[in-house]
């Protein structure tokens, strides 16, 4: 297994996992449909994350196949003065799961932030990801507020 910093030819590696994770949030929620939105969608946004000094995508891949990523972004706090991490994305493949790359990778991003003078890591997680929250609270992760979320556009 290789763990590295995402470069702009894992695209659609990394666009197909991402379609996983929604496929499995879909699943848990009982809805049947899903439209591969990631892999419609995301190309633009990867390219502009994968430029941003900010933002950065960790993936781990077996055999040249992208099984984990997660996407840390660093963002400025003025009320502390700091900067803290923020896990948007954290994946393993489903046929990939319990082997330890989700425990390799988080600790790749831990270690990064550390270097980097950032010492508070967030994450969101969907409420269905139950099995995602025990992984997080096994890795030291405590659940310290709600997220709101708010649809400004009607789909």
């Amino acid at each position: 297994m290789e763990i590295r910093l995402v470069e702009l030819k894992d695209k659609e590696g990394v666009l197909k996992l991402l379609d996983e994770l929604g496929e499995e949030v879909n699943r848990k929620i009982g809805y049947s449909e899903h439209n591969k939105e990631a892999e419609q969608l995301g190309g633009p946004i990867f390219e502009e994350i994968v430029s941003r000094k900010d933002t950065f995508i960790f993936i781990a891949s077996v055999n040249g196949e992208i099984v984990g990523l997660i996407t840390l972004y660093f963002l400025p706090n003025m009320r502390h003065g700091w900067h803290r991490g923020h896990i948007e994305d954290f994946i393993v493949s489903e046929k990939v799961r319990g082997q330890g790359i989700g425990t390799k990778l988080f600790e790749t991003v831990k270690k990064y932030c550390k270097d980097n003078n950032v010492s508070v890591i967030k994450l969101d997680s969907s409420n269905e990801l139950t099995e995602a929250h025990k992984f997080y609270e096994d890795n030291g992760g405590k659940q310290t507020e709600k997220m709101f979320r708010f649809d400004l556009e009607e789909k």
